[in-house]
């Protein structure tokens, strides 16, 4: 077989083959893979290592030796492309988990909110006084009607609707302080 030139022989195993071809192409697929890479060494390095060992992986698929630095070109492109589509998504993925945390902690913040001020208002409906409390919670919690709560307290619809009206006050005072 002849190789880069050369006569291999049958004495040339495939592993002193391969070392030939690496140290012939391995500069020219790292400059490349630079110039690719805007001049990041580190992944300059990281597409030459993977080209190589895909190179390696199918050494006994390619038929044509002449053509293996076609392959390696293409080898280290497609690495380098696959490389950017993985960065890619993995923003992507990134920018929506961050995005899912601030709103997840936006809601549960509400939540809170929600929460603490109702807790508030019920504490201030537990100040008022018996009769006015009696009827804020019948008109507003239980959903009575002022006729409804004038029936079953026994007094006059005027008089619920002044105990709603004194309630409502007292609650505007109180969360506006």
């Amino acid at each position: 077989m002849k190789l880069f030139g050369r006569n291999t022989g049958p004495s040339l195993s495939k592993e002193r083959e391969f070392e030939d071809v690496y140290n012939t192409y391995a500069r020219k697929i790292y400059g490349f893979a630079i110039r690719l890479s805007g001049g990041d060494t580190y992944l300059a390095e990281e597409i030459l290592q993977t080209t190589f060992m895909r190179l390696w992986e199918h050494w006994g698929e390619l038929k044509d030796r002449e053509a293996v630095l076609a392959y390696l070109f293409s080898t280290a492109k497609n690495t380098f492309l696959n490389y950017c589509e993985h960065e890619t998504i993995r923003h992507i993925y990134e920018e929506y988990i961050l995005r899912l945390g601030d709103e997840m902690s936006l809601e549960s913040e509400e939540k809170h909110d929600a929460d603490s001020l109702e807790a508030y208002l019920r504490e201030l409906v537990q100040s008022m006084p018996p009769m006015r409390r009696k009827v804020f919670v019948m008109s507003r919690y239980q959903h009575k009607t002022n006729r409804e709560i004038a029936q079953e307290l026994q007094i006059s619809e005027k008089t619920v609707e002044v105990h709603i009206t004194l309630a409502l006050r007292e609650l505007r005072n109180r969360l506006n302080d």
